[in-house]
This record gives structure tokens, sequence and C-alpha cells, in this order.
């Protein structure tokens, strides 16, 4: 019953014309330019005031309603980064997907119709992997993230350290990064335990040629301490919250971008990868 009421919710808000992304610019830490940005769910009110879909996303989680909630993201999403891709070539695009989409077996071959016609180049695709809920055949989801890399996408690990088998998927899966949750963040600097944790994370990412990702960077003290340890890029309220796709594109227009070969962190590296 809760399964049907989901797929009708799910169902509601796209009819309605209920749903909107936003998007988080993500930023190279030296340098602060914008490297990606982040895809956002968002649901509208009648009213027009926007606010989380958390709670749709969660029961959609729960039924089969999320194939459809993230092919309508998805597509979305793909269509709005050409619009910046024409003005940015550079500028990725970070979209969030479901472990769900693992338990189909047909992954890679949805995500190329749904990126068919829409002019987004596969190598500005980042694809975050939600660390906190369970991928149920880890050997099968390694054969599709496989098929992934060699269409050119970029993976990153979402919400590193607060799910199941972090090290584990540190381990096995093909990631070129991986995302340092708010929730570690947000005590740093003043949480020693919080520092010692962020500082683990990041030398464990180098040490296996993994980049990193801090989120819900808010103050600057957390920017510099983060600095000092090594993170390659932030994402947070301190550079912007998140904004409609016009908004992004017009702040694209007026911020320094950076382009693969003038990074000040290592040239080989790429950015490639969800905030909330």
């Amino acid at each position: 019953m809760a399964s049907d009421e989901a797929h009708k919710g799910v169902q509601r808000a796209l009819d309605d014309d209920q749903l909107v992304i936003f998007y988080q610019p993500i930023h190279e830490l030296e340098s602060r330019k914008i490297v990606s940005a982040e895809a956002l769910l968002r649901a509208r009110r009648a009213n027009g005031e926007i606010r989380s879909a958390v709670k749709l996303t969660e029961a959609a989680e729960e039924s089969s309603a999320m194939y459809a909630l993230d092919s309508w993201l998805v597509r979305n999403a793909y269509a709005d980064a050409a619009r910046w891709q024409q003005l940015s070539p550079h500028v990725h695009i970070n979209i969030n997907l479901s472990p769900r989409e693992f338990q189909e077996g047909d992954l890679v071959a949805r995500l190329e119709k749904l990126l068919s016609g829409c002019g987004t180049d596969w190598h500005r695709v980042n694809l975050e992997i939600t660390e906190t809920s369970y991928i149920e055949d880890p050997k099968e989801t390694v054969h599709m993230l496989d098929e992934l890399k060699e269409h050119g996408v970029q993976l990153w690990l979402d919400d590193f350290g607060t799910g199941h088998s972090s090290i584990e998927h540190v381990k096995h899966f093909p990631l070129d990064g991986l995302k340092i949750p708010g929730e570690f963040v947000k005590d740093i600097p003043d949480n020693e335990r919080s520092c010692a944790i962020t500082k683990s994370i990041i030398a464990l990412a180098h040490d296996v040629g993994l980049t990193v990702i801090a989120e819900g960077v808010e103050r600057d003290e957390q920017l510099e301490l983060l600095r000092e340890l090594g993170a390659d890029y932030v994402q947070g309220f301190l550079f912007s919250r998140p904004m409609p796709v016009e908004e992004f594109v017009t702040l694209l227009s007026s911020h320094p971008i950076l382009p693969p070969d003038s990074r000040s962190r290592d040239a080989d590296r790429d950015l490639s990868s969800r905030s909330s």
C-alpha cells in the first residue's frame, strides 16, 4: 500500500509540474573557480514556494516510482547542462544516482537513452553514488560502473563515512573521488574528532588516487582548514546556495571558470561527480 501511495505521489508531482531542479556550484578550492554544479531536486507548492523534495524522494525509494523520478531528474538536468556547456564547456554536472537504479540491470542503456539528443557530453557528466543506501549486488554494480567509465562518465561516492561498507566501496568501485558530508565539515575546526576524521578521509582518498569534495562549507575557518588538509574541491553556502538554472547560467557568465589545463592542483585530475 505504501508503495502504491508513493508511486501516486511521484506521478502527481510529475503530472502537476511540481518538480524543479536547483543547482549548487562546486568550486576548485585554491582558485575558487566553478568546475561543476550538483543537480538538486526541489518541490514547488501551488503558491510557488520552493521546498525540499526529500520526503518525496524517500517515499519513491521504496517503490518503482524511483525510476520515474530519476528519469525526470536526469533528462532535465542533462538538458540544462547542455545549455550552460555552450557557454562554459568545461563545467560538469553532478547527478545523484539512486541505488535502486542498479537493481534493474539496464542502467547504462537507460542513461544513454536519456542523454541522447540533449547535447551533453558524457565526459562532462559526474554521477554520485549515495553511500547511505545499501547496494544489493556489489559485483553487478561494479560491472555497470565499469561500463559507465568506458563512456567517459566520472564516478563519485557521496556521503563518505556515513553509510554501508565505506572502505569496501573505495576498494572495489572504479571511483574518481568521494565527498565529505556536511555532517563532518560543520564541526570543523572546533571539534577535534571531526578534524581528525576529515583529515583521515582526505589522506585516504589521495593515497588511493581519488580527489575530494567537501560539502557544507559555510565559514572561512572551515575553508582554511580544508585548504591545509589538502581538499581538492568545495561546495556550500560560503560560495553560493542552490539556485535555478537561469541564475546559474547568469553566474557562469560573470564568474571565472576553470579550464582543465589551468588548475592549480594536479592538472591530470578531473572533477567529475550531491548536497542537500
